[in-house]
């Protein structure tokens, strides 16, 4: 007994649906503080960081899903430099390549144009739907004449970027600072608020970044059972 006709479109629509959105583009941007204000051991600390999370963040695995971890790099000080963006991702040899021969900059502290560097490359190299993720190192204190670094994060929050805020030293859990860290992170400022000085920081950014996943499986589960609906309506 052949299924009628008219339904098969829509069954080989959701076939295809769940084909494709078994997939998850998961993005993430690290920013490295690479000013005065960083010191050069706090910049190496932040590098041997990177090096280790993005191995761990690499072989990521999400139950049922095809997950596809794609990272870039960038530091700053007075200036940014996109170290590694996400459209130049081989492997992630190549990237570490890119991250172990950073150079320390040591100007001044400008957090805001890093902030808009990092929002604009997830921007144009990332699909909307992709998981998309700043992890900011720093510790808050910034050049007098650093334009506003909280419009800056709220600006890229629109573009649905969560970000992380990772102090460097106990300068950042000083109370203006560590102000400044929590109105840039995402909320609610206890997940996404860090500090490189915590020896659970992986494991606390790794379970983070499994939850933003699987809420954006959950959200393409329901678009599909939406798009089936719709399709049976049809």
């Amino acid at each position: 007994h052949s299924p009628h006709k008219q339904n098969l479109p829509g069954l080989i629509a959701i076939a295809v649906l769940f084909g494709k959105d078994n997939l998850i583009d998961h993005r993430v941007a690290f920013i490295l503080d690479s000013s005065e204000s960083a010191k050069i051991f706090l910049f190496e600390k932040q590098k041997a960081f990177v090096l280790s999370f993005s191995t761990r963040l690499a072989t990521l695995q999400v139950a049922g899903w095809d997950l596809k971890v794609r990272m870039a790099a960038l530091q700053y000080s007075s200036s940014v430099s996109i170290e590694h963006r996400f459209s130049a991702w081989k492997d992630l040899d190549s990237y570490h390549g890119e991250v172990s021969t950073m150079n320390y900059i040591g100007h001044g502290t400008y957090t805001t144009y890093a902030i808009t560097n990092a929002s604009q490359l997830l921007v144009q190299e990332t699909l909307p739907d992709s998981v998309r993720v700043v992890v900011l190192m720093t510790d808050g204190v910034d050049h007098p004449r650093n334009p506003d670094v909280i419009a800056a994060a709220a600006e890229a929050k629109g573009h649905g970027i969560k970000f992380f805020a990772v102090g460097l030293s106990d300068i950042a859990q000083q109370s203006q600072n560590n102000a400044k860290l929590r109105a840039i992170a995402s909320t609610p400022a206890q997940q996404f608020v860090q500090s490189l000085l915590d020896p659970q920081l992986e494991e606390k950014l790794l379970k983070e970044m499994v939850s933003r996943v699987k809420m954006a499986a959950v959200d393409m589960r329901n678009n599909i059972w939406l798009q089936g609906q719709l399709g049976k309506q049809i």
